[in-house]
């Protein structure tokens, strides 16, 4: 082939890919572009949530922040219920916690994943706050799907441990309970007593292990 016409034809060539490079790039800009214009810059759907979260405590529970800040984050959770005779259920979900309302309060998300016994999954909410008047922690769970509503207070035990309890009209008494807490893991236990605290029931023990945490050294 001689110079000129190979020159001529990888001149067009060079044309001909270059528009269809163009062309292609065009129509994918366009499509970028009409899936933008798609999305709102704001959803209002997210308002609420955006209102909600605070990045940290206020400064007003100067050292009690400490007590259930150390949760913030996203735990994996292994659930373990007792019936009365003992029989345990087990299942798996995590537990997602955070300071809200100005970082006066912190709020958990409790969920179970879904599983062949329940089809979808669990969530309940935990919304605790300090009452400086008491001294103590007021902490209310909400099970939406059972109309459920558990109200205890209390607080810190040693540098492990967060006791709560509440005292229903019954004369059942709930004792929660944070256990052997570490950085990076805590067992919480949910009982009950019908004697006056004299003995417990042990109804839930949940083992929690921050999500990204290095496993243990062997």
């Amino acid at each position: 082939m001689k110079k000129s016409t190979f020159t001529r034809w990888f001149a067009v060539w060079l044309l001909a890919s270059g528009f269809l490079w163009w062309a292609g790039f065009g129509v994918r800009s366009a499509a970028a572009t009409e899936t933008a214009r798609k999305v709102p810059a704001t959803d209002p759907r997210l308002d609420m949530v955006t209102a909600l979260q605070a990045m940290s405590p206020h400064p007003s529970l100067g050292d009690q922040a400490k007590v259930f800040g150390r949760f913030v984050g996203t735990w994996d959770a292994e659930y373990t219920e007792f019936s009365k005779d003992g029989k345990a259920t087990h299942s798996s979900g995590e537990v997602i916690v955070g300071w809200v309302m100005d970082g006066r309060a912190i709020q958990d998300l409790f969920i179970i994943y879904p599983s062949a016994a329940h089809k979808e999954r669990f969530i309940g909410t935990t919304l605790r706050y300090f009452d400086p008047k008491s001294g103590t922690w007021r902490v209310t769970f909400i099970d939406p799907e059972n109309d459920s509503v558990a109200r205890l207070t209390g607080g810190a035990v040693g540098d492990d441990r967060i006791v709560l309890h509440s005292q229903d009209t019954d004369g059942k008494e709930t004792r929660w309970s944070f256990n052997d807490i570490r950085p990076d893991s805590f067992v919480f236990r949910d009982e009950e007593s019908r004697d006056g605290g004299n003995t417990w029931r042990l109804r839930e023990e949940d083992h929690m292990k921050r999500r990204g945490a290095a496993p243990p050294a062997r």
